[in-house]
């Protein structure tokens, strides 16, 4: 079986907008925690990515999205999409969490796209809890 490995690209992301003047959005990096393999067209995998609180209070993060790259020309970027955050997750105070994401392939997906390393960038939004 041929397996394909997703990289993510580390970044720090600056919550754009919260939704209530009380709340302000606050600043949290977003990393890989760990590789996705074994995706094939049509396969589901979980990869985990690390979302790190340098903030001296606990912020709850509301989404979480991902950007798939074209991993080479004869493979589409489309070929690959990644579930959003399913329920918002709570980073404590200088601290981090492993949230898990589903990564999905087309099963429509060229043979090209086996065993490539699709770029990833991440962004997302935190509020104070």
């Amino acid at each position: 079986m041929r397996r394909a490995l997703i990289v993510l690209a580390v970044l720090l992301v600056l919550s754009p907008v919260s939704s209530a003047a009380d709340n302000p959005a606050k600043a949290f990096t977003i990393a890989d925690a760990g590789a996705a393999t074994g995706l094939v067209p049509g396969g589901t995998v979980t990869r985990a990515v690390r979302v790190t609180n340098p903030n001296n209070q606990d912020i709850k993060v509301t989404r979480l999205d991902t950007s798939v790259g074209r991993p080479s020309p004869h493979c589409p970027a489309k070929t690959v999409t990644v579930d959003a955050l399913k329920a918002p997750v709570l980073v404590v105070k200088n601290g981090y969490a492993d949230v898990p994401l589903t990564v999905r392939m087309a099963s429509s997906a060229p043979d090209a796209c086996k065993n490539l390393t699709f770029p990833l960038t991440y962004s997302g939004t935190a509020i104070k809890p």
